[in-house]
Protein backbone atom coordinates (compact mmCIF):
# COMPACT_ATOMS: atom_id res chain seq x y z
CA UNK A 1 0.00 0.00 0.00
CA UNK A 2 2.98 2.27 0.96
CA UNK A 3 4.71 2.21 -2.53
CA UNK A 4 1.32 2.59 -4.27
CA UNK A 5 0.64 5.73 -2.89
CA UNK A 6 3.66 6.91 -3.57
CA UNK A 7 2.87 6.07 -7.20
CA UNK A 8 0.17 7.78 -6.75
CA UNK A 9 1.46 10.60 -5.37
CA UNK A 10 4.20 11.47 -7.95
CA UNK A 11 1.91 13.10 -10.77
CA UNK A 12 0.83 15.39 -7.88
CA UNK A 13 4.30 16.27 -6.76
CA UNK A 14 5.49 16.37 -10.46
CA UNK A 15 2.53 19.18 -11.39
CA UNK A 16 3.29 21.14 -7.97
CA UNK A 17 6.66 20.90 -9.25
CA UNK A 18 6.32 22.53 -12.71
CA UNK A 19 3.87 25.23 -11.35
CA UNK A 20 6.42 26.50 -8.98
CA UNK A 21 8.93 26.39 -11.83
CA UNK A 22 6.54 28.39 -13.71
CA UNK A 23 6.33 30.90 -11.34
CA UNK A 24 10.43 31.12 -10.51
CA UNK A 25 10.41 32.08 -14.44
CA UNK A 26 7.73 34.77 -14.25
CA UNK A 27 9.79 36.36 -11.19
CA UNK A 28 12.87 36.06 -12.69
CA UNK A 29 11.51 37.89 -15.71
CA UNK A 30 9.82 40.87 -13.81
CA UNK A 31 13.11 40.96 -11.48
CA UNK A 32 15.07 42.00 -14.55
CA UNK A 33 13.25 45.46 -15.08
CA UNK A 34 13.45 46.46 -11.27
CA UNK A 35 14.53 49.56 -10.94
CA UNK A 36 13.99 51.33 -14.26
CA UNK A 37 12.40 54.46 -12.53
CA UNK A 38 10.88 55.64 -16.09
CA UNK A 39 10.80 55.15 -19.68
CA UNK A 40 10.09 57.46 -22.88
CA UNK A 41 10.07 55.56 -26.19
CA UNK A 42 9.21 56.56 -29.88
CA UNK A 43 8.56 54.72 -32.61
CA UNK A 44 6.50 53.44 -35.67
CA UNK A 45 3.63 51.40 -35.84
CA UNK A 46 2.77 49.42 -39.36
CA UNK A 47 -0.62 47.95 -39.73
CA UNK A 48 -0.28 45.32 -42.50
CA UNK A 49 -3.42 42.98 -43.78
CA UNK A 50 -3.30 39.83 -45.70
CA UNK A 51 -2.97 41.51 -48.92
CA UNK A 52 0.01 42.90 -47.60
CA UNK A 53 -1.41 46.82 -48.04
CA UNK A 54 0.23 48.73 -45.13
CA UNK A 55 -0.64 51.48 -42.79
CA UNK A 56 1.99 53.43 -40.68
CA UNK A 57 1.86 55.66 -37.43
CA UNK A 58 3.95 57.79 -35.19
CA UNK A 59 3.59 57.54 -31.62
CA UNK A 60 4.97 57.62 -27.69
CA UNK A 61 4.68 55.40 -25.38
CA UNK A 62 5.39 56.62 -21.66
CA UNK A 63 6.05 54.51 -18.45
CA UNK A 64 6.46 54.94 -14.77
CA UNK A 65 7.73 52.02 -12.68
CA UNK A 66 5.40 51.07 -9.80
CA UNK A 67 5.79 48.83 -6.81
CA UNK A 68 2.33 47.93 -6.25
CA UNK A 69 2.05 45.81 -9.65
CA UNK A 70 1.63 47.00 -13.05
CA UNK A 71 3.49 49.62 -14.29
CA UNK A 72 0.97 52.81 -15.54
CA UNK A 73 1.71 53.84 -18.90
CA UNK A 74 0.38 56.16 -21.79
CA UNK A 75 0.19 56.15 -25.28
CA UNK A 76 -0.45 59.27 -27.35
CA UNK A 77 -0.32 59.23 -31.48
CA UNK A 78 1.49 61.65 -33.39
CA UNK A 79 0.74 60.99 -37.26
CA UNK A 80 -1.04 60.65 -38.93
CA UNK A 81 -3.40 63.98 -38.75
CA UNK A 82 -6.46 62.13 -38.52
CA UNK A 83 -5.53 59.90 -35.26
CA UNK A 84 -3.07 62.65 -33.75
CA UNK A 85 -3.62 63.07 -30.08
CA UNK A 86 -5.17 59.58 -29.61
CA UNK A 87 -4.31 58.60 -26.24
CA UNK A 88 -4.62 55.43 -24.43
CA UNK A 89 -3.79 55.77 -20.09
CA UNK A 90 -3.41 52.25 -18.38
CA UNK A 91 -3.66 51.77 -14.46
CA UNK A 92 -2.59 48.38 -13.46
CA UNK A 93 -4.43 47.06 -10.37
CA UNK A 94 -3.54 44.41 -8.15
CA UNK A 95 -6.36 41.76 -7.82
CA UNK A 96 -8.74 43.76 -9.80
CA UNK A 97 -9.55 44.20 -13.55
CA UNK A 98 -7.00 47.15 -14.83
CA UNK A 99 -8.03 51.09 -15.55
CA UNK A 100 -7.74 52.30 -18.77
CA UNK A 101 -9.13 55.49 -20.69
CA UNK A 102 -8.77 56.34 -24.15
CA UNK A 103 -8.95 59.66 -25.30
CA UNK A 104 -10.47 59.93 -28.63
CA UNK A 105 -10.02 64.42 -30.16
CA UNK A 106 -12.16 64.10 -33.04
CA UNK A 107 -15.08 63.68 -30.12
CA UNK A 108 -13.72 65.56 -27.49
CA UNK A 109 -14.09 63.05 -24.70
CA UNK A 110 -12.33 60.26 -22.89
CA UNK A 111 -13.73 56.98 -22.92
CA UNK A 112 -13.62 54.54 -19.88
CA UNK A 113 -12.58 50.90 -21.74
CA UNK A 114 -14.80 48.59 -19.75
CA UNK A 115 -13.83 44.91 -18.73
CA UNK A 116 -15.95 43.52 -21.54
CA UNK A 117 -14.05 45.60 -24.06
CA UNK A 118 -10.60 45.43 -23.41
CA UNK A 119 -10.03 42.07 -26.18
CA UNK A 120 -11.08 44.86 -28.21
CA UNK A 121 -8.63 45.95 -31.33
CA UNK A 122 -6.46 49.13 -30.64
CA UNK A 123 -6.85 51.63 -33.39
CA UNK A 124 -7.02 48.42 -35.14
CA UNK A 125 -3.88 47.28 -34.66
CA UNK A 126 -3.83 43.27 -34.12
CA UNK A 127 -2.94 44.56 -29.98
CA UNK A 128 -5.67 44.61 -27.89
CA UNK A 129 -6.58 46.72 -24.89
CA UNK A 130 -5.71 43.88 -22.43
CA UNK A 131 -2.63 43.49 -24.41
CA UNK A 132 -1.63 47.00 -23.61
CA UNK A 133 -1.57 46.71 -20.19
CA UNK A 134 1.68 46.30 -17.88
CA UNK A 135 1.02 42.55 -15.81
CA UNK A 136 2.14 41.68 -12.21
CA UNK A 137 3.32 38.17 -11.77
CA UNK A 138 -0.11 37.61 -9.94
CA UNK A 139 -2.00 38.31 -12.81
CA UNK A 140 -1.31 34.54 -14.01
CA UNK A 141 -1.10 31.15 -12.85
CA UNK A 142 2.02 29.35 -14.05
CA UNK A 143 3.25 25.88 -15.52
CA UNK A 144 6.90 24.98 -16.44
CA UNK A 145 6.31 23.16 -19.79
CA UNK A 146 9.83 22.36 -21.72
CA UNK A 147 13.37 23.88 -21.93
CA UNK A 148 14.20 23.87 -25.97
CA UNK A 149 16.55 25.95 -27.90
CA UNK A 150 15.59 29.17 -29.48
CA UNK A 151 16.46 32.06 -31.71
CA UNK A 152 17.50 29.74 -34.19
CA UNK A 153 19.90 27.43 -32.37
CA UNK A 154 21.77 30.46 -30.45
CA UNK A 155 19.90 30.40 -27.15
CA UNK A 156 17.97 28.41 -24.84
CA UNK A 157 14.48 29.14 -23.78
CA UNK A 158 11.94 28.46 -20.63
CA UNK A 159 8.85 28.03 -22.05
CA UNK A 160 6.07 28.40 -19.45
CA UNK A 161 2.60 28.51 -19.87
CA UNK A 162 0.03 31.47 -17.83
CA UNK A 163 -3.45 31.48 -17.33
CA UNK A 164 -4.65 34.83 -16.91
CA UNK A 165 -6.77 35.19 -13.52
CA UNK A 166 -8.89 38.25 -15.41
CA UNK A 167 -12.34 36.39 -15.64
CA UNK A 168 -13.14 39.12 -18.48
CA UNK A 169 -9.47 38.18 -20.44
CA UNK A 170 -10.06 36.89 -24.15
CA UNK A 171 -7.24 34.48 -23.72
CA UNK A 172 -8.06 30.60 -22.11
CA UNK A 173 -3.88 30.72 -21.86
CA UNK A 174 -0.59 32.28 -23.13
CA UNK A 175 2.17 30.38 -24.31
CA UNK A 176 5.72 32.25 -23.32
CA UNK A 177 9.62 31.93 -24.46
CA UNK A 178 11.82 33.02 -22.21
CA UNK A 179 15.57 33.05 -23.16
CA UNK A 180 17.52 31.22 -19.50
CA UNK A 181 20.79 33.90 -20.43
CA UNK A 182 19.13 37.73 -19.42
CA UNK A 183 15.37 36.02 -18.92
CA UNK A 184 13.63 37.93 -22.29
CA UNK A 185 10.16 37.17 -23.56
CA UNK A 186 11.26 36.44 -27.41
CA UNK A 187 8.03 34.82 -27.96
CA UNK A 188 4.40 34.82 -26.83
CA UNK A 189 1.17 32.47 -28.42
CA UNK A 190 -2.03 33.51 -27.42
CA UNK A 191 -4.65 31.20 -27.42
CA UNK A 192 -8.46 32.39 -27.52
CA UNK A 193 -11.31 31.02 -25.12
CA UNK A 194 -11.50 27.86 -27.45
CA UNK A 195 -8.16 26.59 -26.93
CA UNK A 196 -7.38 27.80 -30.85
CA UNK A 197 -3.85 29.74 -31.39
CA UNK A 198 -5.33 33.38 -32.27
CA UNK A 199 -1.99 34.92 -32.24
CA UNK A 200 1.91 35.11 -31.64
CA UNK A 201 3.69 37.88 -30.52
CA UNK A 202 7.46 38.07 -31.37
CA UNK A 203 10.62 40.08 -30.33
CA UNK A 204 13.77 40.84 -32.26
CA UNK A 205 16.80 43.10 -32.14
CA UNK A 206 17.68 43.79 -28.46
CA UNK A 207 19.42 46.65 -27.17
CA UNK A 208 21.06 47.02 -23.64
CA UNK A 209 20.36 49.91 -21.63
CA UNK A 210 21.92 51.08 -18.85
CA UNK A 211 23.86 47.66 -18.45
CA UNK A 212 20.95 46.30 -17.17
CA UNK A 213 17.73 46.72 -19.39
CA UNK A 214 16.96 45.04 -21.98
CA UNK A 215 14.51 46.19 -24.60
CA UNK A 216 13.07 44.98 -28.14
CA UNK A 217 13.66 47.60 -30.93
CA UNK A 218 11.00 45.83 -33.33
CA UNK A 219 7.77 43.69 -32.07
CA UNK A 220 5.37 41.85 -34.20
CA UNK A 221 1.95 40.89 -33.23
CA UNK A 222 0.60 38.23 -36.35
CA UNK A 223 -2.96 37.37 -35.85
CA UNK A 224 -3.06 33.55 -36.93
CA UNK A 225 -6.59 33.67 -38.00
CA UNK A 226 -7.11 36.90 -39.98
CA UNK A 227 -3.36 36.99 -41.14
CA UNK A 228 -2.61 40.68 -40.21
CA UNK A 229 0.19 41.89 -38.66
CA UNK A 230 1.04 44.71 -36.36
CA UNK A 231 4.82 46.14 -36.47
CA UNK A 232 6.27 48.26 -33.85
CA UNK A 233 9.12 49.48 -34.61
CA UNK A 234 11.24 52.09 -32.00
CA UNK A 235 13.36 54.34 -33.03
CA UNK A 236 14.27 55.87 -29.52
CA UNK A 237 13.86 54.60 -26.24
CA UNK A 238 15.06 56.83 -22.73
CA UNK A 239 14.96 56.42 -19.32
CA UNK A 240 15.10 58.37 -16.13
CA UNK A 241 13.33 61.00 -17.77
CA UNK A 242 11.56 62.63 -14.32
CA UNK A 243 8.27 61.36 -15.33
CA UNK A 244 6.06 61.18 -12.32
CA UNK A 245 2.25 60.04 -11.29
CA UNK A 246 1.05 63.41 -12.20
CA UNK A 247 1.84 62.74 -15.46
CA UNK A 248 -0.44 59.68 -16.04
CA UNK A 249 -3.37 61.69 -14.85
CA UNK A 250 -6.49 61.54 -16.76
CA UNK A 251 -6.56 64.88 -17.21
CA UNK A 252 -3.15 64.65 -19.11
CA UNK A 253 -4.69 62.75 -21.70
CA UNK A 254 -6.25 65.68 -23.21
CA UNK A 255 -2.81 67.35 -23.75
Amino acid sequence: MTILCGLIGLPVQGAASDVRKGREVAVAVDNRDLGYGDSVAELTMILRNRAGDETRRELQISSLESHEGGDKSLIRFNFPADIRGTALLTHPQLEDTDKQWLYLPAYSRIKRISSRNKSGAFVGSEFSFEDLSDKAVDDFRYTYVREESCEDGALVCDVIDRVPEDSHSAYSRQRVWVDQSARRIFRIDYFDRKETLLKTFSARDFRLYDDRYWRPMEVVMHNQQSGNVTILSYSRIEFGTGLSVANFHRNTLRD
